[in-house]
This record gives C-alpha cells, structure tokens and sequence, in this order.
C-alpha cells in the first residue's frame, strides 16, 4: 500500500490515536474501579468479615500480588496475542473476580482469592495500556497522551469513591450489589474496546525501516540494560508503597478515627483523586513544552514526603480539602495511582510514565512497561501490608510516620544516585 492510499488520520500522530486514548482508558477503568470498592468501602468490608486494619492491609495487598506476577508475562501475551486479546484476558479477570466477591458473603477466603483475581487485570493494564497508546504518537508527542493515561486509576479514585459511597449509605446497595454492577460496567467496555481498538497504519512500515530482519521483538532483558530504566523503576516501586498506604486506608481512618461518614470521607477521598486527576495534563504539558520532566519529578518528591508526614496526624476532616492540593502535587489520590496516589496520578507516577517508553527502544517500550507494573505492584503489596501492621503495632500517627515517610526518603536518594537531574529528558 503506497503512502499515498493510506488514511493520514489512521498513521501516527493522526487522530485516530485519541480514539484509541479514549477505549484505552474506559477498559482502564475496569481494573480501577475494581480497586477502589474495597477501598471506598473499607468500614463496610471490616464489619463484613469483622477484622482489623492488619487484616484489612491483606484484603488490600491481595489486589495487587497478581499485578507483579503478570507484569512480565504480559510482554508475552502481546507479543503473542497482540492488544485486544490482553485486554480480554484482563476483562476477564475483572468480570470473574467481580462475581466471586458478590458472591462470597462473609467467606474471607473466597473474597481474598477474588481480589487476587481482579488484580491480574490491573497488572496486565498496567503494561497493555502505554503499550497500546504509546505507537500512535511520536516519540516527542507522546508526553500529552501518556499523562491523560496515567489518569486511569486517578479518575477511578475521583469518581468511585463518592459514587460507591453514596450507592451503599444513599441507596442502600449493598456490597453485592456494587460487585455485579463493577461486572457488568467491564464486560460493556472490554467489548467497546475490542471493536475500536486499531494499531496505526503505517507502525508496520516504521518497524520495518527500524528492523528490516522484523526480529526485533520486545525484549526484557534488553530493557533492563538502561540504568535510566532502574532508576524511575524503583523510584516508583517506593512512591507506590507509601501512597498504597495512603489509598488503602484514608477512608479507614477517616470513618473511624474522625468519626466522618462513609459519605463524607468519600468524598474527600475523591478530592483527592480529583487534584490527582488535574495533574498528570498539566505535568505533561509543562514537560512537552520546556522538554523538562527532572524537575516536576524532583519536586513532586519533596512534597510527596511533606503530604505522607502529614496525612493521618490531622484531626479535623476539613483540614483535608487544603491538603487534597499536596495529594494533587505528589499524586497520591488520597491513593495510587502508573499509574497520583493512587497509582498513577499525580506528578510523580504521571512523570514515571511518561518518560519510560524514552528508555529503551521501541521495540522493548512493553517490556519497559511491563519492569514499571512490576515494580509498581510489589510497591502498592508491601506498602498496604506495612501499614496495616504498623498500625496495630503503634498506632495511627507514629505508625505512619515511620511506615511512609523512609519511602519518600529513599526515592530522593535513588534520583540523585542514578544522576536522573541530569538525565530525565525527552
């Protein structure tokens, strides 16, 4: 096919790959919104099961044990299956674990085995979705679409949060009833994705003058010979842990700490994924423009240790409006997320993603991704599980201080180690 015959719109940089950002974050929202019913429901859950914030930290953990296994075989099943069939896999996961939790009434065991199963989707969304988006745009456009991707849990943590909240105390629906509804919502998307979903025209053309042998698959090994790779890898597997902390248990601490209600404290926790939201276009735009991630990146961190010193010493609930601005900075949606807190918003994991397709070839941009999930998913386990323990141990305020501000400390320590303020640039 002459360049002449192909549909500009369909190649990339063409317009096309908005539609593909678009599918990639509505089937995004399955693992998010998977994630954030535990979460937004955490004094339902422990009443539920009648356990403790140890245990709790478990239920939390158990979400992401899956993601850290499927990161690296997820290179694999792109390779092998392509786009749409990793995200099916990944639908799957989210539609079959949803159904185990509605129906797991008080049985603690079969409702942590659905959690585990929900996460595998969050892990294999974590490669697929970058990887997927990340073709259609050229290496210096990528920073825009890539920072509206790294929203995916962030919109998640804005919006579910309130939304269960209210559908369970407002409404009266039950946990149950808020599982098959979360299977029902992935089922519809996986099947919108499937249908919209299109690699560009001319990527065979681009991968050919690239590699003319066409030999030149993604591969993990070669990935990890970047330093800079390692670097923003367990930069984020440190960012993950304190702000998995954080997600997993600010509604905890609100409802039974402040006495908030279960309204209430989601809808501060959605603030918190809202200024999570607002950043990752806003990092992206200032470093598309000024080429410059080693700074946004640089400061988020500082805050980062500002706002975890911060969060569970407050004991008023309003006082955490103002400092939603710091979630927002640091990317904690008050947690997570590639991925802010909650993983992926905010200027922290927004930067991360970012700049990790510009560490490695082309060829290796989903084994990239797929190190990033990996490390990004051990993070958010060991993070819950610490300050679950910690907790029990010593309390809220003590117990966070030493189970999430080291973490930040760290972080800084790797980013002048790896000589990142030297090197993170487009």
């Amino acid at each position: 096919m002459s360049d002449q015959s192909l549909d500009k719109s369909k190649c990339i940089d063409g317009s096309y790959g908005w539609v593909v950002v678009l599918f990639t974050m509505l089937v995004g929202f399955v693992p998010g919104s998977n994630m954030a019913k535990a979460i937004s429901l955490a004094p339902i859950v422990c009443m539920n099961f009648q356990i403790n914030e140890a245990t709790f930290g478990l239920i939390v953990a158990s979400f992401y044990i899956m993601g850290f296994i499927m990161a690296f075989p997820t290179t694999g099943l792109v390779n092998k299956l392509g786009m749409k069939g990793s995200v099916a896999i990944a639908v799957g996961c989210g539609i079959i674990g949803s159904i185990m939790g509605a129906m797991a009434g008080t049985n603690l065991t079969v409702f942590v085995v659905s959690r585990v199963i929900e996460g595998a989707s969050f892990g294999i969304m974590g490669v697929v979705g970058a990887s997927s988006i990340g073709p259609w745009f050229s290496p210096k456009k990528r920073s825009l679409p890539l920072s509206i991707w790294s929203m995916w849990v962030a919109v998640c943590m804005c919006v579910c949060p309130i939304l269960f909240g209210w559908l369970n105390e407002s409404m009266g629906v039950d946990m149950a009833g808020i599982w098959w509804g979360t299977a029902v919502y992935d089922l519809v998307v996986g099947i919108l994705f499937i249908l919209f979903y299109r690699r560009p025209l001319d990527l065979d053309k681009v991968e050919n003058e690239e590699d003319p042998t066409g030999t030149k698959k993604a591969s993990i090994s070669r990935a990890l010979k970047s330093p800079m790779l390692w670097a923003l890898a367990l930069i984020f597997l440190f960012d993950e842990a304190a702000f998995m902390a954080i997600n997993g248990f600010i509604v905890q601490y609100l409802t039974t700490q402040l006495d908030a209600s279960l309204v209430l404290a989601n809808a501060i926790f959605s603030l918190f994924g809202l200024m999570g939201a607002l950043t990752p276009p806003i990092s992206g735009w200032i470093t598309q423009k000024w080429n410059n991630h080693r700074w946004v990146l640089l400061v988020g961190l500082f805050v980062a240790v500002i706002y975890t010193a911060l969060v569970f010493q407050l004991k008023d609930p309003m006082l955490y409006y103002p400092l939603s601005i710091l979630a927002g900075i640091v990317g904690a949606l008050a947690l997570a997320g590639v991925g802010g807190a909650v993983t992926g918003a905010g200027a922290v994991p927004s930067i991360l993603w970012q700049f990790t397709p510009n560490t490695v070839e082309d060829a290796d941009i989903p084994a990239a991704n797929a190190f990033m999930a990996f490390t990004q998913n051990i993070g958010m386990t060991i993070g819950a599980l610490i300050i679950g323990n910690a907790i029990v141990m010593w309390g809220w305020s003590m117990g966070s201080l030493i189970g999430m501000v080291p973490l930040y400390i760290i972080c800084l320590i790797i980013y002048f180690a790896f000589g990142v303020q030297k090197k993170l640039k487009l």
